[in-house]
Order: C-alpha cells, then sequence, then structure tokens
C-alpha cells in the first residue's frame, strides 16, 4: 500500500522528501560529511541508467518529479537545517519503486546543485518477516554501482566484502539491539554512505544515503 508521508532526516539536515512512506529517519549517530561534492552523474543520467538496471531483476521506476523552484524546494526538498547550506540545494528528483508484482517497494530522491545530485537517498520498506529483503538489496547494489563504483569487493570498506553483507550485518545488529533505529557509516572512493534501519508499525524501514 502507498503512504504519501513527508519526511524528516536529522543530523543538522532535514530532508523533507515526497512520496515516501513513514515520518522519520535519523542518523544523528552518523553526521553527513561538513563538505558536499557533487556526485559524478547527472539526474537525468542517474534516473536513466538507474531504471534500466532496475528494470532487469523486474523493479519498475517511474519517472522522475522534478522540483526546481526555490519555494517549492524549500517546501518539499529542505535538505539541510542550515539555512546557508539549504540555499545551496537547486534541483530535487523523487521516484517511485515497485516489484515484479506492483506492489510498491520504495523511493529514490536526489538533491543537489541544478546539474548532478550532492546526496542520493534510497529508502523501503519490509514487512515484519522482511521477505523482500532481496529486492532492497538489489536496490542497493544497482545504486552504488552506478552513484559510486563497480569496485566494492575491491576495496571490502568496513570488511564488507559486498553490500549485500553489509545489509545482512545491519540486520543482525538491528535484531540485537533494543533501540528502533540503528545506523552505520562505510567510506569508498571518496564517497560517504549510510545505512539506516528503523522498526515501524509495517516492519521495517531501509535508508541509503549516498554524499559526495
Amino acid at each position: 500500500m502507498k503512504k504519501k508521508n513527508y519526511i524528516y532526516i536529522g543530523i543538522g539536515i532535514a530532508i523533507i522528501a515526497i512520496i515516501i512512506p513513514l515520518s522519520m529517519l535519523n542518523f544523528e549517530s552518523e553526521p553527513l560529511p561538513e563538505t558536499i561534492s557533487d556526485l559524478d552523474v547527472t539526474y537525468q543520467e542517474a534516473n536513466s541508467i538507474l531504471r534500466q538496471k532496475l528494470e532487469t531483476h523486474g523493479i519498475s521506476m517511474s519517472s522522475p518529479i522534478n522540483l526546481i523552484n526555490k519555494n517549492t524546494l524549500n517546501e518539499f526538498c529542505s535538505f539541510f537545517s542550515d539555512e546557508i547550506k539549504q540555499q545551496k540545494v537547486e534541483f530535487c528528483t523523487s521516484t517511485e519503486l515497485l516489484d515484479s508484482e506492483g506492489n510498491y517497494l520504495g523511493n529514490i530522491h536526489m538533491v543537489g546543485s541544478r546539474s548532478m545530485p550532492k546526496i542520493v537517498l534510497a529508502v523501503a520498506q519490509t514487512n515484519p518477516f522482511m521477505e523482500n529483503l532481496d529486492q532492497i538489496k538489489l536496490v542497493y547494489e544497482e545504486t552504488v554501482d552506478l552513484l559510486v563504483c563497480d569496485c566494492w569487493e575491491d576495496f571490502e570498506p568496513s570488511g564488507f566484502k559486498t553490500v549485500s553483507e553489509w545489509v545482512d550485518k545491519q540486520r543482525e545488529f538491528h535484531a540485537s539491539d533494543t533501540r528502533p533505529t540503528s545506523a552505520s557509516s562505510v567510506d569508498i572512493k571518496n564517497k560517504n554512505l549510510q545505512m539506516e534501519l528503523s522498526t515501524n508499525t509495517d516492519g521495517y524501514q531501509w535508508s541509503l544515503v549516498i554524499t559526495g
């Protein structure tokens, strides 16, 4: 079932995106870098290539909603609590993901300069049994391959041999913890990646943030 609520992300940043499930993410334990560069791809390239890659796995990705008007950006894509940093957000796109059966899977949001995104947020929802976890792994693997590099196994950041292993370790850590939200962070090729897992009324919300 689709949910169209606002999303607020902490860390000195408060992201308000659209068409995403749930109401809150919190990365306070894993603050974003102070300086964030453009990712090495345009919005059009990122959304188009990622859509093609996900289609090979039976995952549908909608055409992006593009937001550029400053008032609209401030209302729906307010990324930073710092007003000076927020003024640097010049463009925002949002897409919806559906699984092979047409069920809501998640969203991918990109914000940054008018030419290239600086931050990409991939959000996905699983039921209490995490039955669609393999699809979420595919989304994250393809997103990282495109926006960071197809070189994870060469670097094995923080000792994780694959993105899939990182997801599994995050799930294990979350299951062993009593807090409703857990987060971890890795760095690769001058990019910072943060993963968060939160317990909610529908099961679990997964979030992956990639910054330049």
